[in-house]
């Protein structure tokens, strides 16, 4: 109960930005050093790219992209990673619940060597 009345109170409300990287709250959320540690285990699993394989979220395999993005949407980080996605202008993977390539959100990702979807794009 207590970790889930601090990401209510405090936790959610002052996350900047998704994305990877360590954790660094505004303000501190626990008093000692054995809470702290603990407080990162809960929190790291409820986050599904930190409970998964990382790979996942950067496969070539469309069933494996659409995997990472419905586990995205189980995060309660998903707006946040979204957004620090698509302020960093992340080059590629998934990132909160969608598929970026070059900088960009994208539909669907396509798998190499298929070809275009319109011949008037290769001309």
């Amino acid at each position: 109960m207590r970790l889930a009345q601090l990401l209510d109170e405090r936790l959610l409300d002052t996350i900047p930005q998704g994305g990877s990287g360590p954790w660094t709250p505004h303000q501190p959320l626990a008093q000692s050093p054995d809470e702290a540690a603990e407080l990162d285990r809960q929190f790291a699993a409820m986050l599904p790219c930190r409970t998964n394989d990382p790979e996942l979220w950067f496969a070539e395999h469309t069933a494996q992209v659409e995997e990472a993005k419905a586990l995205c949407r189980t995060c309660p980080l998903q707006a946040g990673c979204l957004a620090g996605a698509l302020e960093r202008r992340e080059p590629w993977g998934v990132w909160g619940g969608e598929v970026f390539v070059d900088g960009v959100v994208v539909a669907r990702k396509r798998g190499r060597g298929r070809p275009r979807k319109s011949e008037t794009v290769a001309a």
